[in-house]
């Protein structure tokens, strides 16, 4: 039976039960390292170091390790795992594989121990290559990369496919299929009051036994790429203090010349615009609170696949798409897949979902009515494909519409008006809220007031807000508003 822990973004299995802590040693031996015994080799330790324990030493140990935001793209692509010998005081490498587009580090071993991550800071870059290949074709700098000259190239070789790097990482944000999901999006901010860079400040955690100091970081490099996503940074201007993992209440120590105060300060939340904000706005979705870039990517999508518009189907794609009713998750937060298309997939109706059988999609393509059937309960049914691959499935269930006016429906009728017929209170908040985010009009009458807000020489009181649809308003000029019809 395999034992499965997860905690933040670290994933391990064992076959058998094992217990680990993740904290960096620094009584180990760092220092004259076989590792380090190649010319393309300068192996650092990083702050990801685990150390499992178990009464079973030899079990099968599976690790995951999810770099994003703990490592930079370059360090991550030259990083490697390694394991520490007691006998030997040596750390010894280990296979691991390094996914690119998830950014996640992963081993296996057969050993309980301790582990750590340790980057290469002086790998072999092609780039090296490239510029030796300047270089007439009987040079040595040319024919190998174990030369002294490549040995000096590979220097600046290594600050080439460094900006190389960041600058394609900038590229892939300037498409959304391409932007980052694993960019920072929700953090949280401390606010304290107001700081000088004189002051002294100390912020610590209460584990439950004892006060744990927070480390103040240094830099946005250290903040954005936090190996062991602890600490934080000071925002002097703000007046703020930043931190990517929760710590709770943090208790804050300041002290200058004349005062020393103590504080304790509670986090909120706290959103960091990137790549998917910008186009968010271009489509006019706002990210809603605590959204994931993941989340809110497929809502810009949607806008695309589920257009909105003053049709009932239009107004069906918008409303679902801003109260995040698109459904493509079951209740396990698992995408719903079509994964064999031989067979039917068949969608039952069990909870009631009341599916929108027009927002139904498969791979974000509308179906045509001959591709699927629904019976008398609801159970929807698409014929097979036969395409033999796995379909992303989408659709959108349990939204009612209704009529402001529709005094048909008692229930809503009596949200809206008294016996009397007198609008109630909700009513009149409704009609505020929709005249403050989608007004047609220019203004409004002020029964109260004593006077009249004219708009043109015929003193009607009345226009519209003009938009991108309305026809050219030069032929109303001369136009007269006549009180007796």
């Amino acid at each position: 039976m395999a034992h499965i822990v997860e905690h933040e973004d670290i994933w391990i299995e064992s076959s058998e039960t094992l217990s680990w802590k993740q904290k960096f040693d620094d009584t180990l031996n760092y220092e004259n390292l076989k590792i380090n015994e190649g010319n393309y080799t300068d192996y650092k330790p990083s702050k990801l170091q685990f150390c499992f324990v178990s009464s079973i030493a030899q079990q099968n140990i599976k690790v995951r390790i999810n770099c994003a935001n703990r490592l930079s793209n370059i360090h991550g692509k030259n990083a490697a795992i390694c394991r520490y010998e007691e006998s030997e005081q040596q750390w010894v490498l280990i296979e691991h594989d390094w996914d690119a587009d998830n950014k996640t580090l992963s081993f296996e071993t057969d050993f309980i121990g301790i582990y750590g991550v340790f980057i290469n800071h002086y790998w072999y870059t092609s780039l090296t290559q490239r510029m030796a290949d300047e270089y007439p074709i009987w040079t040595k700098i040319r024919q190998t990369k174990n030369s002294a000259g490549q040995l000096f190239l590979n220097f600046f070789g290594i600050e080439l496919e460094t900006v190389q790097d960041y600058l394609e990482w900038i590229q892939d944000q300037k498409y959304i299929q391409t932007a980052d999901l694993k960019t920072l999006d929700w953090i949280y901010m401390y606010q304290l009051p107001e700081i000088k860079t004189s002051d002294v400040i100390s912020p610590t955690r209460f584990n439950g036994i004892e006060d744990i100091d927070v480390t103040v970081l240094e830099s946005l490099k250290e903040f954005f790429y936090n190996e062991r996503n602890e600490g934080g940074i000071l925002d002097y201007k703000e007046n703020k203090f930043y931190t990517v993992k929760n710590h709770g209440q943090l208790t804050f120590n300041i002290s200058n010349e004349d005062s020393k105060v103590s504080i304790k300060v509670k986090p909120t939340n706290f959103h960091i615009w990137n790549a998917f904000d910008e186009f968010g706005l271009l489509v006019g979705v706002e990210r809603l609170y605590l959204e994931k870039n993941g989340d809110y990517k497929e809502r810009i999508l949607d806008v695309f696949r589920y257009p909105s518009g003053t049709h009932d189907t239009g107004l069906t794609n918008g409303i679902a798409r801003d109260l995040r009713m698109i459904q493509r998750k079951d209740k396990a937060e698992k995408y719903i897949k079509w994964k064999d298309d031989s067979k039917d997939l068949v969608l039952k109706n069990q909870s009631q979902k009341n599916i929108d059988v027009r927002t139904l999609r498969i791979d974000d393509k509308n179906l045509r009515e001959d591709q699927f059937h629904v019976d008398s309960i609801g159970n929807i049914r698409v014929y097979a494909l036969n395409q033999n691959k796995q379909h992303t499935v989408s659709f959108i269930s349990d939204l009612e519409k209704f009529e402001l006016f529709n005094k048909t429906n008692e229930s809503l009728y009596k949200i809206m008006f008294q016996e009397d017929g007198q609008a109630t209170f909700t009513l009149f908040k409704w009609v505020e809220y929709i005249n403050t985010i989608a007004p047609i009009m220019w203004d409004r009458f002020k029964w109260d007031e004593g006077y009249w807000d004219a708009i043109d020489k015929s003193l009607t009181g009345l226009g519209y807000v003009p938009n991108i649809w309305d026809s050219n308003i030069e032929i109303w000029k001369e136009y007269k508003f006549d009180s007796d019809q």
